[in-house]
């Protein structure tokens, strides 16, 4: 995929070197990561066939988030730009907020996949995981993979489209191979068989999106990289909405080919158990095992630790812009980090996420222990851009839109309301810990401020994204128990229906702020 150049802003600057395929490639293999060999499982224990169902009501959930991006992203292109809209319209408050959030979701995406990447290799190697968590055979095989990561991000970005490209290739190869072989094994009869198509109703569909929409997770990373993007106007638009439809494909084959060859009786459970699915350490390789074909489970498992590697190398590449962004567009970290080499790479910032990454590798050696606190990190950077996206068609009319939002009125608060939802529905545990995580983001406004004085305007612009955060903190607390882990003192659904009304008033109380906010919120 000949699709590269190596033109530079002044001959030190980002490196536009990446085009359509490449683009589309990164958003695939940025979703199709360790969610591969578990998800598309995940949805039936949620909801039974009827699970697969999630798969359309996410798309159809996240396109109007990913569009938002679409329009920012190719409007100004910023490398690491998620860290760069809500502190340009809103100021530091929110800036430092979003911004450390989604650094924080990057970096953490690092350790979760690594550990997922060794977990699987345990099917070959045992002695490189046990009691749930890492030994210290597999924590250095993990450092040892995140040392080669780091590697490759370091090279110039043309390097690293090129070894996604072949990863991803394979990848999506190896894991139609294995659901379109199953296929050839279907038994129509599953899809009713047991408890009929719906066992567990409404409620288990429901549970099945809260699943799947975490499961698409990844469509942002070309924004992350559109400053390295050749013509960003005309590729990012295309190339993400292709990539969405790609994935969709591919997880929609892989959950019929599981519902369709599960063996009850091999998997050791009773039959219709449809819960108890999620219970699989290694769904796809069992399912091969169950049809009598040994040789597909090893391929099964290899698919995922491929699929694990390259979605570690789109993080990091991403959570090292992301870090340059703060430190070079908001003045939230040291300056160091502001600067790339001669290749066009934010070096110190890819050194940041290497000691982070290492650290959490540590502190949480599994990947079930850092899975939930990497996500709900990242979908909190979700929606203040959907508020941003607003306030620029007002405040920034005339600007150059390649890709512009239909009906912004509508969609965009209907995205805010989504990625508050993402956050909600992952339960209060994980709430709690990624809201606390979040506010930590706070004690960068020290470096903010010694560059500018926070003053009275920067208040009243950024205060509604802390409060809203501690809204959604108090929300999730009150919340169902069975579908939320709250205390249950609002029931579903009227839980999720009280959310939306809160979510709505932050989303035009954050409006309102913007569009008052007559500050410098960034630094270039």
């Amino acid at each position: 995929m000949s699709d590269y150049n190596t033109t530079t802003a002044g001959g030190s600057g980002y490196r536009k070197e990446l085009g359509f395929w490449s683009i589309v490639l990164l958003t695939v293999g940025a979703i199709l990561g360790p969610a591969v060999a578990y998800i598309p499982v995940t949805v039936l224990a949620d909801g039974g066939p009827a699970g697969m169902l999630s798969w359309v009501f996410a798309l159809v959930l996240i396109i109007p988030i990913a569009l938002v991006y679409v329009e920012l992203g190719t409007m100004w292109p910023r490398a690491g730009g998620v860290a760069y809209y809500p502190a340009r319209s809103h100021g530091p408050i929110t800036g430092v907020l979003n911004g450390w959030a989604a650094f924080v979701g990057y970096s953490l995406a690092m350790p979760a996949v690594v550990a997922a990447i060794v977990e699987y290799a345990s099917y070959f190697y045992p002695r490189l995981y046990s009691n749930g968590v890492l030994t210290t055979s597999g924590l250095l095989v993990s450092i040892v993979a995140t040392l080669i990561i780091w590697l490759i991000n370091t090279r110039r970005v043309r390097f690293l489209g090129t070894v996604n490209n072949v990863l991803t290739t394979i990848k999506t190869l190896l894991i139609l191979l294995v659901a379109l072989t199953l296929i050839s094994f279907f038994h129509p009869a599953n899809l009713t068989r047991y408890g009929g198509f719906a066992p567990y109703g409404v409620g288990g569909v429901f549970l099945a999106t809260s699943a799947t929409i975490f499961a698409y997770a990844g469509f942002r990373q070309p924004i992350d990289y559109s400053e390295e993007v050749k013509d960003p106007g005309r590729t990012i638009s295309r190339a993400v909405i292709a990539s969405l439809l790609v994935v969709f494909a591919v997880y929609i084959i892989e959950s019929l080919a599981f519902v369709g060859t599960v063996n009850w009786g091999f998997l050791g459970f009773t039959s219709g158990e449809w819960s108890s699915l999620s219970s699989l350490p290694y769904p796809y390789a069992s399912a091969s095992q169950g049809v009598g074909l040994t040789t597909l489970a090893v391929i099964a498992i290899v698919g995922v630790v491929i699929a694990s590697f390259s979605d570690g190398v789109i993080y990091y590449g991403g959570a090292s812009r992301v870090g340059n962004a703060l430190a070079k567009y908001d003045g939230y970290f040291p300056d160091q980090l502001s600067k790339l080499n001669v290749h066009g790479i934010p070096f110190n910032s890819t050194l940041l996420v290497l000691a982070v990454s290492i650290i959490y590798l540590i502190l949480l050696p599994s990947f079930a222990s850092v899975l939930s606190v990497f996500v709900d990190a990242v979908v909190f950077s979700y929606a203040p851009s959907a508020v941003s996206l607003l306030v620029f068609r007002k405040t920034n009319p005339g600007e150059n839109r390649p890709y512009t939002l239909p009906v912004a009125k509508l969609l965009s608060p209907f995205a805010f309301v989504v990625g508050g939802l993402l956050i909600f529905w992952s339960g209060w545990t994980f709430v709690s810990i990624s809201i606390i995580s979040v506010f930590v983001g706070l004690v960068l406004l020290v470096f903010f401020n010694r560059r500018r004085r926070i003053d009275s305007a920067d208040l009243k612009a950024g205060l509604w994204l802390p409060v809203y955060a501690l809204a959604v903190l108090v929300m999730s607390y009150v919340s169902d128990k069975t579908y939320f882990g709250g205390r249950g003192i609002i029931p579903f659904p009227w839980d999720n229906l009280l959310f939306i009304a809160v979510t709505l008033a932050f989303y035009y109380w954050g409006y309102t702020s913007g569009l008052n906010y007559t500050r410098k919120g960034t630094l270039d």
